[in-house]
């Protein structure tokens, strides 16, 4: 396990690293999550699978552009073999703005960024691999009301595992709505993935991913440390599989530091 860890956390690692040669931080944040869900579906099996998630992101801005990578731990606790998966994701963003000097803010348009990714799994009990995908096009930034972030991803989604090799489209809205009610702080905030089909027979899938957290740390005297919440998974043809899908609640608490 320890092996197949440095594996994917160093491949991961290679955009962040790239951009981060623009110089320090302009600002960062990092997070530890954990979710339980019970309702997980995969090929081949018809019973749902319990999992607990643990997941460390980090997203962080720099003079070019800004960066977001994560890496899940996926424990199998029940449904299928008992197993630990890993899987990740690293994007860099370059901002066409600072790039080119232009104040490309205007209206609802906040900015354009060149983008790209890597998508990296890997199930420790096995020697298969796990997806490998490459990711490349662009970004919109929005400056949206009520929103601290709102951005359309718009990539070319290269898969390059043999078994579901091929490319298609993704199109990801990514958004943070923060609140105030009955006296505390909230925000809604996740993802949205719409992939279209690839060749052999992969269909369109649509992968969301939304979270509402509370500010519990508020209450205490530590605003933005510590949430807890629920996160919502619904997966449309799981894996481009037709008829695989899943629709379930998860159970959330996040460290954020």
């Amino acid at each position: 396990m320890p092996h197949a860890i440095r594996r994917i956390t160093l491949s991961l690692a290679l955009l962040l690293l790239w951009g981060n040669d623009a110089g320090a931080f302009d600002w960062s944040s990092t997070e530890l999550q954990y979710l339980h869900g019970s309702g997980y579906r995969f090929p081949g099996n018809g019973r749902d699978v319990d999992r607990s998630i643990f997941t460390v992101s980090h997203a962080d801005g720099y003079a070019l552009g800004r960066n977001f990578f994560f890496l899940d731990t996926l424990i199998t606790e029940s449904g299928e073999a008992s197993q630990i998966n890993l899987y990740g994701e690293a994007y860099t963003y370059l901002s066409l703005s600072k790039l080119s000097g232009a104040d490309l803010n205007y209206g609802i348009l906040k900015d354009l960024d060149i983008a790209a990714g890597v998508n990296l799994g890997e199930n420790t009990n096995s020697t298969k691999s796990g997806p490998r995908v490459i990711l490349y096009g662009a970004a919109v930034e929005l400056n949206l009301p009520g929103f601290s972030l709102f951005t359309v991803d718009i990539l070319r989604h290269d898969q390059l595992e043999p078994v579901f090799a091929g490319s298609s489209w993704q199109f990801t809205p990514v958004w943070k709505f923060p609140f105030t009610a009955f006296g505390a702080k909230w925000t809604l905030e996740g993802f949205t993935d719409f992939i279209t089909g690839k060749n052999k027979g992969y269909v369109r899938q649509v992968l969301s991913q939304p979270q509402l957290r509370l500010d519990v740390g508020d209450q205490w005297g530590h605003p933005d440390k510590l949430y807890v919440g629920i996160e919502y998974q619904y997966w449309h043809n799981k894996y481009g599989i037709k008829g695989l899908s899943e629709s379930l609640p998860q159970a959330l608490i996040v460290w954020k530091f």
